[in-house]
C-alpha cells in the first residue's frame, strides 16, 4: 500500500512538472522569473507554481516588486524609445511602469542656463547632477573639467517652470527679461531679436566634470551660444567654471588638475591666458620631480591646473594635414602628402590600390578608426622597408630620399600613437613614447616650422604631452598606489555623451534647447544602466582587442595589460629615456645636430618643448597664425 502511494505521488508530481513545461513552452509568460521567484520564497509547490503561471497568463495575476535590472531596462526603454513604447511594453511584457520607474529611479535633470551663465546654475548641477549620486564614494580623485559644442536648432523655448524665454545666447541675454510677464514681454524679446541685439543659440556650449580613474562624466554646464565670443569672454566662462568646482565640489570628490579641449582657437587662447600663467612653485609637491625633465614646460594656472586637448582630434588632424596637397616637409625637403604616400602605401600586402584612395581620401575625414588606420599603414609601411633604407649602395637614390622621410614620419606617428592603442605598454613605457614625440617635434620645428605643422597643432600636441606628464605627477601625489589611465585625458567622455544624446533623437542632430537638456540628462541616465550592465551596451566595453580598426577607437581601461600603477613610474628617467630615443633616430637623419643638442638648448629659460624657438614665444596662439588644414 505505501509503495502504491508513493508511486501515485511520484505520478502525480511528474505530471505537475509537465505541465510546468508544457506551460512554459506553449505560452509567452510575462515576467516568468518573478513569479516563480515569488513563488518559490512563499514556499508554494509545483502543482501552485503551475497554477499561478495560469493565472497571469488569464491576467489574473501579477507578481508585485521589481529588480535592479527591471527598473535598468525600463530605463533604457523609456529613454531610448519613449513613454509609449514604455507603455506597450508593460502591458505585453510586464516592465515597470512609467509610474512604477518615476516612483522608484531618479533621473538626471540639469538646471538650464536662462539668461547669462551665474555661480548657482553651476552649483545646482554639481550638486544635483554629481554630489547627489556619489554619496557611496568617498575616495578622493583627481578631477578633470572638460568642454565642447553640440549643434543646436536656432529656436527660443518657454520653461513653464520658470515661466522664462530660454534657448538665446548667454553672451548678450543680459540685454533682456527673459520672464513672459505680459504679451509685451513676447514683443519685447521677438524684436531683440530681430535687430540682433540678443541671438537664438545656434550651438550648446557643455561643460561636464569627469573624475582621473573612473568612467563617468557629469554635465554641470549646458549654456545656449551665438559663437560671437572671444577668448576673454571664454576665459570668464572657464574661470567661473573652475571657481565654482572649487567652491562646491573639490573638497568631496577631490582637486582639479586639467581642463580639456578639441582645437578650438578661442578655447585655445583662454586656456593659454587661464593655465600658464605661473611657474610652477618651489614649494610645490611636483616640483622635485618636474623640475629634472628638461624641455617639460612647467608654467601652469592658479592650483597647478594643466590644459590639456583631446588625443583623438589630435590623430584626426595629424592625418588631416597628411592627406593635404601641402603635406607635412620633414628632414630632406621631400613632401609627404596623399599623393606620395599613394605610391607607396600599395607596397603593403594588405592594401590596394582602391584601399589606399579610401584611406587617404575618406568620405568621413573625422572618422577617428579611419585616421588611426592610416597612422598604423604609415608605421607598418616604414617597418617592413628595412633593408632598402639600410642598403646606402642603392641605385634608386629618389626611393630611398622619400623611404628616409616616411621613416621619420613614422617615428613621430608611432610615438603619439602607440601610449594610446597598445594595451601592453607600462606606464613607463608609454612615457618614453610621448618623450620621444616632444624631442622629435620640437627639433623638426626649429627647423621647418609651419612646413613641418601647423602652429596650433604643434602647440596642442607638445600641451597635450605636457598634461600628461603633470597628471601622472598629480596621482603619484594623491595615490601613488592608484593606476593611471591614458584614456582619462582629453574631452572624449563628452564625445560619448553627445553620441548618446544624438541616439536619443534618432540620430537627427537638430533639437531645440529644451530637447538638448533632456537628452543629456537621459545620455547620462543611460551611462549609468550601461555601467551597471555591461552586457546590455553595444559600444566600447563588449569590444575585445581584435584585429578590426574599429576596436582601436573604443579601448577602455578593463582593456589595458601594462603596468599603469603610478608609482612606479620613473617621470624623470622615463622622460630622458625617450629623448635618448629621440636622438637615436635623429641621428640616422640629415638634421643638423645643433637642433637636438638637448642639454645645450634647454640652458635657456625662455626654451622649452612649448617655446622651441626660445625668447619666451609661444605659436599657435596669437590670432593671425590660423591654422591651414
Amino acid at each position: 500500500l505505501n509503495d502504491s502511494r508513493k508511486f501515485m505521488h511520484a505520478l502525480t508530481q511528474l505530471d505537475d512538472y509537465q505541465r510546468l513545461v508544457m506551460a512554459i513552452s506553449e505560452k509567452d509568460i510575462p515576467r516568468l522569473q518573478q513569479i516563480v521567484n515569488v513563488a518559490l520564497h512563499n514556499g508554494a509547490s509545483i502543482r501552485e507554481i503551475v497554477n499561478k503561471l495560469e493565472d497571469a497568463l488569464e491576467g489574473a495575476y501579477r507578481p508585485r516588486g521589481y529588480g535592479a535590472s527591471d527598473l535598468d531596462i525600463a530605463t533604457l526603454v523609456f529613454q531610448l524609445g519613449g513613454s509609449q513604447l514604455l507603455f506597450a511594453l508593460n502591458h505585453s511584457l510586464g516592465l515597470p511602469s512609467i509610474r512604477t520607474l518615476r516612483n522608484r529611479s531618479t533621473f538626471t535633470k540639469l538646471t538650464p542656463t536662462i539668461g547669462p551663465i551665474r555661480n548657482e546654475q553651476l552649483d545646482e548641477n554639481i550638486h544635483s547632477v554629481m554630489l547627489k549620486s556619489r554619496t557611496d564614494i568617498t575616495t578622493q580623485r583627481g578631477v578633470s573639467l572638460m568642454i565642447d559644442e553640440i549643434a543646436l536648432e536656432e529656436m527660443a523655448v518657454h520653461f513653464s517652470k520658470y515661466n522664462k524665454v530660454a534657448g538665446l545666447c548667454w553672451k548678450h541675454s543680459h540685454l533682456i527679461d527673459p520672464v513672459l510677464r505680459t504679451y509685451e514681454s513676447a514683443v519685447t524679446i521677438a524684436q531683440k531679436i530681430h535687430d540682433s541685439e540678443v541671438h537664438l543659440g545656434k550651438e550648446l556650449t557643455v561643460i561636464g566634470v569627469a573624475c582621473f580613474g573612473e568612467d563617468d562624466l557629469y554635465p554641470i554646464l549646458a549654456a545656449p551660444t551665438c559663437k560671437t565670443e572671444d577668448a576673454a569672454d571664454m576665459e570668464g566662462v572657464l574661470a567661473r567654471a573652475i571657481e565654482r568646482w572649487n567652491v562646491t565640489g573639490a573638497a568631496t570628490v577631490g582637486p582639479l588638475w586639467s581642463f580639456a579641449t578639441d582645437g578650438d582657437a578661442t578655447r585655445r587662447a583662454a586656456g593659454h591666458r587661464l593655465f600658464l600663467k605661473k611657474p610652477l612653485s618651489t614649494d610645490s609637491q611636483l616640483y622635485g620631480v618636474l623640475s629634472n625633465m628638461p624641455g617639460l614646460n612647467t608654467l601652469t594656472g592658479d592650483g597647478e591646473v594643466t590644459l590639456d586637448f583631446d588625443f583623438k582630434h589630435i590623430f584626426k588632424r595629424i592625418c588631416t594635414l597628411i592627406r593635404s596637397p601641402a603635406g607635412i616637409v620633414l628632414n630632406n625637403g621631400r613632401v609627404i602628402n596623399a599623393m606620395m604616400l599613394s605610391r607607396y602605401l600599395v607596397w603593403l600586402p594588405a592594401y590596394d590600390e582602391a584601399s589606399v584612395t579610401k584611406l587617404l581620401h575618406p568620405d568621413d575625414p573625422q572618422d577617428v578608426p579611419r585616421a588611426i588606420e592610416l597612422m598604423q599603414a604609415v608605421v607598418e609601411f616604414s617597418k617592413s622597408q628595412h633593408a632598402l633604407l639600410d642598403n646606402s649602395f642603392s641605385n634608386d637614390v629618389d626611393t630611398r630620399t622619400d623611404l628616409m622621410s616616411i621613416a621619420l614620419l613614422s617615428d613621430i606617428i608611432e610615438s603619439i600613437l602607440i601610449p594610446f592603442i597598445n594595451p601592453n605598454l607600462s606606464l613607463t613605457e608609454q612615457v618614453h613614447y610621448l618623450s620621444r614625440y616632444s624631442h622629435l617635434a620640437f627639433t623638426i620645428f626649429r627647423i621647418h616650422r609651419r612646413s613641418f605643422m601647423p602652429f596650433q597643432l604643434y602647440y596642442d600636441t607638445q600641451t597635450a604631452v605636457k598634461n600628461v606628464i603633470f597628471t601622472i605627477a598629480k596621482q603619484q601625489v594623491l595615490d601613488p598606489h592608484g593606476s593611471f589611465f591614458l584614456g582619462d585625458c582629453g574631452d572624449d567622455r563628452l564625445e560619448v555623451m553627445f553620441g548618446r544624446s544624438r541616439m536619443i533623437g534618432g540620430h537627427n542632430s537638430g533639437c531645440s534647447y529644451a530637447q538638448a537638456i533632456d537628452r543629456l540628462g537621459a545620455a547620462k541616465d543611460i551611462d549609468g544602466v550601461f555601467k551597471r550592465n555591461p552586457e546590455l551596451d553595444p559600444g566600447h566595453q563588449r569590444l575585445s582587442l581584435g584585429k578590426r580598426i574599429e576596436h582601436v577607437d573604443h579601448i577602455n581601461r578593463l582593456m589595458w595589460r601594462g603596468d599603469i600603477i603610478s608609482g612606479r613610474c620613473d617621470l624623470p628617467s622615463a622622460w630622458r629615456q625617450g629623448r635618448e630615443m629621440a636622438i637615436s633616430i635623429l641621428t640616422s637623419s640629415q638634421i643638423n645636430p645643433i637642433n637636438y643638442s638637448y642639454a645645450e638648448l634647454f640652458r635657456d629659460p625662455g626654451t622649452d618643448m612649448l617655446r622651441p624657438l626660445g625668447m619666451d614665444k609661444y605659436f599657435g596662439i596669437a590670432d593671425e597664425e590660423r591654422e591651414d588644414s
